[in-house]
């Protein structure tokens, strides 16, 4: 796996929010891409018609093993951030994670990247994180030649994050701010992100590694907020929110709505830092990161 070899590239979540990015970045270099989707005629919408697309899905481990038949990498994408009835943490990232593996294997491939989340690790306070971690010991215990990426906070056109808060502003003239707003993270652009796992599949010395990904620079929610507030030209009124009233509000929507807007462990990721060291990924991977301030200026109107 040398730089301008073409490969024949396996990825789940193609049709999420990175995937979709990754999916053509992929394509751009020159890489055949096989695309799990659940719904291929929903996934052809939204899929470049070039991309190869087979039916199936990670917790459905029958649905794996011919469709990654064939393939040189896969590239394991999918997560979610809510439970729904059956799509729970554990059945999506860790059973998940564990057909993939093993369907890999089966098929005989040994590259293998995978998408974890910065915070993951053992004794995390969140089911989110734990259950992020948990899936990513089954990728170091499997014998295959892998790279596992943690971004932080992921933004860029069609996020869920910035566009989410954009549309508060957007319809209230006040906004809510959990707690002290002092809470860290580091946004990292959606480009970056895709262009990070596209070159690992070019360089030999990223496997057996764990790279955190963020942006140049930490900020608060409180400043994320005030960002977004600049970008967009709006002055707002700014509350903040007891932790014990919200913790009631995420507990009344995860009984009362079928899906929560808030859940109380997306509560808890709320109140840690979520931030790393970058100077070692943009060494090894030679990029210049997208500042946050650049990058939603792109696709948030003033």
């Amino acid at each position: 796996m040398v730089t301008g070899d073409a490969l024949k590239v396996f990825v789940t979540g193609s049709t999420g929010f990175v995937g979709r990015s990754l999916v053509r970045e992929l394509l751009e270099k020159g890489h055949h891409v096989r695309c799990l989707v659940r719904e291929i005629k929903k996934a052809s919408h939204v899929l470049p018609d070039s991309a190869e697309l087979v039916q199936g899905d990670v917790t459905q481990p029958q649905s794996l093993v011919q469709a990654v038949s064939g393939c040189e990498t896969v590239i394991h994408l999918v997560g979610i951030i809510v439970e729904r009835r059956n799509a729970t943490f554990e059945r999506v990232h860790v059973q998940g994670t564990i057909h993939v593996v093993e369907a890999t294997k089966q098929a005989g491939v040994r590259r293998y990247l995978h998408m974890s989340a910065l915070g993951s690790r053992p004794g995390a306070a969140s089911r989110y994180h734990q259950t992020k971690y948990r899936a990513e010991q089954v990728v170091r215990q499997s014998g295959l030649k892998y790279t596992i990426f943690r971004p932080s906070v992921i933004f860029g056109p069609s996020d869920r994050f910035v566009n989410l808060l954009a549309r508060l502003i957007r319809l209230s003239p006040v906004v809510m701010i959990i707690g002290d707003g002092k809470a860290k993270v580091q946004p990292v652009a959606l480009k970056d992100v895709a262009h990070c796992f596209v070159l690992a599949l070019e360089k030999e010395e990223t496997i057996g590694k764990v790279y955190e990904l963020g942006g140049f620079r930490s900020l608060s929610f409180e400043d994320v907020v005030d960002t977004i507030l600049q970008v967009m030209g709006r002055r707002r009124l700014k509350i903040h929110l007891p932790i014990q009233f919200v913790k009631i509000l995420a507990y009344l929507f995860e009984k009362g709505l079928p899906v929560a807007p808030l859940t109380r462990d997306q509560l808890i990721m709320l109140q840690e830092d979520n931030t790393c060291d970058v100077e070692g990924t943009i060494s090894e991977f030679g990029i210049r990161l997208q500042d946050f301030v650049e990058g939603i200026r792109t696709y948030l109107p003033a």
